[in-house]
């Protein structure tokens, strides 16, 4: 069977495909696991790392695990998530700090990052082979320069998941447990077998055991670009890991606002972190999870609960985190809606940056930028007209009560007596109005 390279060379190539519903793409399909296999020998301090495992189980493992997107939602996730920890691919971008050498594992989102908002996570290129650069884990951006981030996926797919399966199958698929299993595991106790045995069957069963279709549909557009973006760093692992949280968007961004566990991500004093929010907001295009006051949209019943129990106390609290069963739906078809809408603005933004029209065409940009962040930005390869955007419209702390209407209402009145007026207004009305 032939192995599974990147569907796309250059995000460049991604936005002129013609055909492609590019904020449906997902990115699970810009695997290399030719490269993966080709760099297997240099790895193999890290394949043996417990004395047991040797290359084979891993080639073996890969090969059961081969052809990622020619699956269902669910089981291309499932198979994505069995994935040897030691890839180094990952469909938002994240990164060990340990391995900062990346050829194509995780390229794909990272250079999105870099075109819409100046990240600098790239320390240098060298013209090797599989194109190797080296990075870095974490790196400021047009955000602000001091404020070093990190890749994160929004809205995270595996949590509403399992609570699912718990509900309708058992404790047996408890997150912590059924997450890093391995997935083809011939060793191992009795229980680790008998999880593998579960996620293989759920892989083979073809999503047809999922009755919730907005789950399914969660399942396809999780690693969409409409669902990836920068975090401030360590925020990632943070809200992954705190049980209050669950790694839910709504809750952690209601946590970067108010500050219930003492961690200030955006400033310590509460009037420079609401400015700070606001202008995180604006920045990473996140209006449809605020109301126009900028307070947190929940995302459930469960969620208003939870925020309105953490803004009476004060901190973070573990009950009442986990959505009730019949709001799973519900949950989901919210996450869908916000996830479609931002990625149609974010594929528009993109175009704008990269001067490349929606049949794929590419366009010249002729607009020069000469405003107060020209040093700043020189060597920020994209449009002027874009910069100007950025300057003027996303890099404000100004609340848009209007939301990405408002937003693309100004865009439009900010680029009109520009030469490059009629090209973004043109990409703007093939992505959001409301």
């Amino acid at each position: 069977m032939t192995r599974q390279t990147p569907k796309y060379e250059s995000l460049r190539a991604f936005l002129k495909a013609p055909r492609e519903r590019h904020e449906l793409f997902d990115v699970k399909e810009q695997f290399d696991e030719a490269l993966w296999y080709a760099h297997l020998a240099e790895l193999s301090d890290r394949v043996q790392e417990d004395g047991r495992r040797d290359k084979a189980f891993y080639q073996e493992r890969m090969d059961s695990l081969r052809a990622l997107s020619g699956k269902a939602p669910i089981g291309n996730f499932l198979q994505y998530k069995g994935l040897p920890k030691f890839c180094d691919f990952d469909c938002d971008g994240t990164t060990r700090k340990d391995y900062l050498k990346q050829g194509y594992y995780s390229w794909f989102p990272r250079e999105i990052y870099r075109t819409l908002w100046n990240w600098k996570d790239l320390c240098r290129v060298q013209d090797v082979p599989f194109r190797c650069a080296t990075i870095r884990q974490f790196a400021g951006s047009c955000y602000d320069d001091s404020v070093i981030m990190g890749p994160d996926t929004m809205n995270s797919f595996w949590i509403t998941f399992s609570l699912y399966l718990i509900s309708h199958y058992g404790e047996t698929y408890k997150w912590n447990n059924f997450k890093n299993t391995v997935f083809f595991r011939e060793g191992g106790n009795g229980r680790q077998r008998d999880r593998a045995d579960r996620i293989r069957e759920l892989i083979e069963a073809d999503d047809n055991y999922i009755d919730s279709a907005p789950l399914k549909e969660f399942a396809g557009l999780t690693h969409t670009v409409g669902n990836l973006s920068l975090v401030p760093a360590g925020y990632n692992g943070y809200r992954g890991t705190q049980p209050c949280l669950k790694d839910y968007f709504d809750l952690s961004l209601e946590n970067l606002l108010h500050v219930r566990d003492g961690k200030c991500y955006l400033g310590e004093d509460l009037a420079c972190r609401e400015k700070n929010f606001r202008r995180y907001v604006n920045t990473f295009f996140l209006w449809d999870y605020v109301d126009a006051r900028y307070e947190v949209l929940p995302l459930c019943p469960s969620h208003r609960r939870q925020m309105e129990l953490q803004s009476r106390t004060g901190r973070l609290e573990a009950r009442g985190v986990l959505p009730e069963r019949e709001e799973i739906d519900g949950l989901c078809a919210a996450v869908n809606e916000r996830i479609r809408r931002r990625g149609r603005f974010v594929i528009a933004m993109l175009r704008i940056a990269l001067g490349i029209g929606d049949a794929g065409e590419d366009t010249v940009m002729r607009y020069v930028y000469q405003g107060a962040c020209r040093e700043a930005w020189e060597q920020w390869n994209v449009s002027g007209i874009y910069k100007k955007i950025m300057e003027e419209v996303f890099l404000s702390d100004v609340v848009y009560t209007g939301g990405y209407r408002e937003v693309t209402d100004l865009i439009l009145q900010k680029t009109a007596e520009s030469p490059d007026g009629e090209f973004v207004a043109k990409m703007l009305s093939v992505s959001v109005h409301s």
